[in-house]
């Protein structure tokens, strides 16, 4: 994402051009986009690890991606950054358009944050929240992945936690084809 991009794509997430500005230079990146020809349908959020960062909003918060001050103590080295939400479909106004959905844009998201952060020296790893398998009304509501999909990409379980929060807000989420605990959730590292 450039400062450019401001406006022009979905973004939730960001406040003004000035602060994807801030973040990329800051951590280097801001966040990545998908295209297909000149529309963008996807857009994967990245943010600097912070063991004490707690989104007040809990999952329905801005930024609760970065929220790891739950599964602390990691006790990890270096400037991982976290995997935040993966938006796929949306337009800038945040409008989901489903057909986009389903066709790997998440994945190709995931393969270049993971080929990014290889080559980029001052990124020391990917953090993530991986949730359960099976349950894509969950993964679309989080914006999160599975497990399953992050351990392809060479990601390890390094912790396991239930947020209360997240149980809370699942009332009125699909969770169809869950395979397991859909409040569990395992933080995962690259």
């Amino acid at each position: 994402m450039e400062i450019a991009d401001f406006g022009a794509v979905e973004g939730v997430h960001w406040r003004s051009a000035e602060e994807v500005g801030a973040f990329i230079e800051r951590q280097g990146i801001a966040s990545l986009l998908a295209f297909d020809g000149e529309r963008c349908v996807g857009q994967l959020y990245l943010k600097a690890y912070d063991p004490d960062f707690q989104e007040p909003g809990g999952w329905t918060g801005n930024r609760p991606w970065a929220d790891f001050a739950i599964a602390e103590p990691l006790d990890l080295a270096g400037r991982p950054l976290t995997v935040g939400c993966f938006h796929v479909g949306r337009s800038p106004d945040g409008a989901a358009d489903p057909s986009v959905r389903g066709r790997g844009v998440g994945t190709a998201l995931l393969r270049a944050a993971v080929e990014w952060a290889g080559s980029h020296p001052s990124c020391d790893g990917l953090l993530t929240w991986g949730l359960v398998a099976g349950a894509a009304g969950l993964h679309e509501w989080a914006g999160q992945l599975s497990h399953a999909t992050y351990r392809r990409f060479g990601f390890r379980e390094i912790a396991r936690v239930s947020d209360p929060r997240l149980e809370k807000e699942l009332a009125g989420v699909d969770l169809t084809g869950a395979e397991e605990d859909p409040a569990v959730m395992r933080v995962m590292l690259l």
